[in-house]
């Protein structure tokens, strides 16, 4: 079956996320760790794009990059960055065979609401599942610290925050920890009482990066998990992704519940 065609993003900028084949682990320890990092960075310099947040959990990635004023396509990039790894790791353990599930996938962001969604999404990674919000992901950048200062282009996200630093890495840090926030907070985007079913079935296609709302019960459990929260985030009801996708109301909130 032929593959779909990537979503190009208008404004350049993408969630991107690379899974291990059949759930293997990319990373066995920290110097796996620190490889996948600088190979990040040689291809970022090689190639110009910018890099807003990023998460490396063991069998998992996370990006969030602009490539708008790039020297080559997302593609491209990601050929670079995982053919350079795969290497790397294959090397190292003494393995050969692919690395990656398939292609990495792509999400574009269009507007700063769901920038800053997918930016929160990504530090929780870790605390999500229980480690420090700061270990292996931009987290450390956005605070100032030295890790990742080269790495990280903080600067587009703080100022969507607030032009003020001094209000903007508070309220950065509150968008990531904050367990209870569940939508953007009111500084951020104006507030809507909710979305028209039009608009719904709008975001909840590019949460999931699907063309046909329908074909959200299609995805693996865990992308369609990571849909529907990233859908709630962004206003859409608990009844409107149920009716729009066909799930019924008990398996949505059973997923905004994991």
């Amino acid at each position: 079956m032929p593959r779909s065609p990537r979503k190009l993003s208008e404004s350049g900028v993408y969630h991107v996320m690379v899974r291990g084949i059949a759930q293997a682990q990319l990373f066995y320890d920290d110097a796996d760790r620190e490889a996948f990092l600088e190979r990040l960075q040689f291809v970022k310099d090689t190639c110009g794009f910018k890099i807003y947040a990023w998460c490396l959990m063991g069998n998992h990635v996370h990006l969030i990059v602009d490539v708008s004023e790039a020297t080559e396509t997302l593609s491209s990039i990601m050929k670079r960055l995982l053919v350079r790894y795969a290497r790397y790791f294959n090397s190292r353990y003494d393995r050969v065979g692919y690395l990656y599930q398939s292609r990495f996938e792509s999400r574009p962001i269009e507007d700063d609401s769901y920038l800053l969604t997918a930016v929160r999404y990504v530090h929780r990674n870790p605390l999500e599942a229980g480690n420090s919000i700061c270990h292996w992901t931009s987290y450390d950048a956005y605070m100032g610290r030295a890790y990742g200062q080269t790495l990280t282009d903080v600067g587009f996200v703080l100022r969507v925050l607030s032009p003020r630093p001094e209000v903007a890495v508070p309220a950065f840090s509150d968008l990531v920890l904050n367990a209870e926030v569940h939508h953007l907070p009111s500084w951020t985007i104006p507030a809507r009482v909710r979305l028209s079913d039009a608009e719904a079935k709008k975001v909840i296609e590019q949460c999931a990066g699907i063309d046909e709302c329908l074909r959200l019960v299609d995805l693996p459990s865990d992308r369609r998990v990571e849909a529907i929260r990233q859908s709630r985030m962004r206003h859409c009801s608990v009844r409107q992704i149920a009716r729009l996708t066909g799930l019924t109301k008990r398996m949505v909130e059973l997923a905004l519940a994991a």
